[in-house]
């Protein structure tokens, strides 16, 4: 039983014995008894939508909007050339790197291209040789496959140097370059930072669109579909894209993506609460939520008539912490009582 003053108390007891003859569900209070307990009342409204749920959620990066510009050869960042925050466009230089390994691997290369001017000569020799009829063509052949082989390996070094589109320098400096127009989320290594073979050295954000990742449990997996409206609580909106089909084995949970209009002015990595919502039946109200209380578990608006009130057990559909939608025994020509709901209940009469 809630607490209250000893002057509700003692118009608990009045309002109880002129209650008394009223039928189960009602609550006879005349105007002036309604406003001496502060009883404040709201209209009842068709409601354009329903919510379903609401749930925390991240702001992410579309899957794949988000790339790494990477370090093919092993070394040490020299030089960063970008900022976060700033745009680049295709091809702009990003870090340079300093590399032991990419002179290892130039090295390569030069000591392939000596072997296949050696072996291109022997070639040439033994097929002349061949022409003359002093050798077989097998030798001949057998030394233009070795130059074949050798040609083979030179093209691997050269597609070895080439690799994420870098530009090479003197020195075993080598350049990282953008693969695409974008915006710098963060430099993975700090001038004089060692960096790893195939390791992130630039992060880059391609598109402007934003996600929104959140968890939902397991019973509303089949409720949700792509299309329902998320609306974030007190800012833009956007539509469900995608809904996981398994559960997490620690959370029990599965993943919600939903899609967020250009310009909604949140953040990667921002912390949200979103509404998830979609369009309600042509049955559902909206009514503040402070009007709906639970009567033997059951989800009860008190209603206003007459005399009074009249207790309307209704199905809730969906509830903020604003608004809640249900589907009852309601019009939109009819008020309920938003407030003094403990002092109601007690006011019903008992069967």
């Amino acid at each position: 039983m809630p607490n209250l003053s000893w002057p509700k108390v003692l118009l608990l007891t009045t309002f109880a014995i002129a209650a008394a003859p009223a039928l189960a569900a009602d609550v006879n209070l005349s105007n002036e008894q309604v406003e001496k307990l502060q009883i404040k009342l709201e209209p009842v409204r068709r409601a354009a939508s329903e919510t379903i749920a609401v749930l925390p959620g991240t702001v992410v990066p579309p899957i794949n909007s988000r790339v790494v510009a990477t370090a093919p050869f092993a070394g040490t960042m020299k030089q960063v050339l970008v900022l976060p925050g700033q745009k680049i466009a295709k091809g702009a230089p990003l870090a340079i790197i300093s590399s032991r390994e990419l002179l290892e691997a130039q090295t390569r290369l030069a000591e392939a291209e000596a072997e296949r001017q050696m072996a291109e000569a022997i070639a040439a020799r033994k097929r002349t040789l061949v022409e003359k009829n002093f050798q077989s063509p097998a030798v001949a052949e057998e030394a233009e496959a070795q130059v074949t082989k050798i040609k083979a390996v030179i093209e691997q070094h050269r597609r070895t140097l080439a690799l994420q589109g870098i530009s090479v320098g003197e020195g075993g400096d080598y350049t990282v370059n953008a693969a695409n127009d974008g915006v710098v989320v963060e430099s993975n290594a700090k001038p004089g930072d060692s960096i790893e073979s195939m390791g992130t050295a630039i992060t880059l954000d391609t598109s402007e669109t934003l996600w929104i990742e959140a968890q939902i449990p397991a019973r509303m997996v089949e409720t949700l579909k792509p299309a329902d409206v998320v609306k974030i609580v007190g800012g833009t909106e956007g539509r469900v894209v995608s809904v996981g089909r398994s559960l997490d084995g620690l959370t029990r949970s599965a993943s919600l993506y939903a899609e967020l209009p250009p310009n909604s002015g949140l953040l990667p990595g921002q912390m949200i609460s979103i509404r998830i919502e979609r369009a309600a039946n042509g049955a559902a109200m909206a009514i503040p939520s402070s009007a709906v209380t639970r009567i033997d578990d059951k989800p009860t608006v008190f209603v206003r008539n007459d005399n009074g009130f009249t207790a309307k057990e209704v199905e809730l559909r969906g509830e903020t912490t604003d608004v809640a939608t249900v589907v009852g025994e309601l019009t939109t020509n009819v008020k309920v009582a938003a407030s003094g709901l403990p002092v109601l209940e007690q006011l019903l009469p008992e069967n």
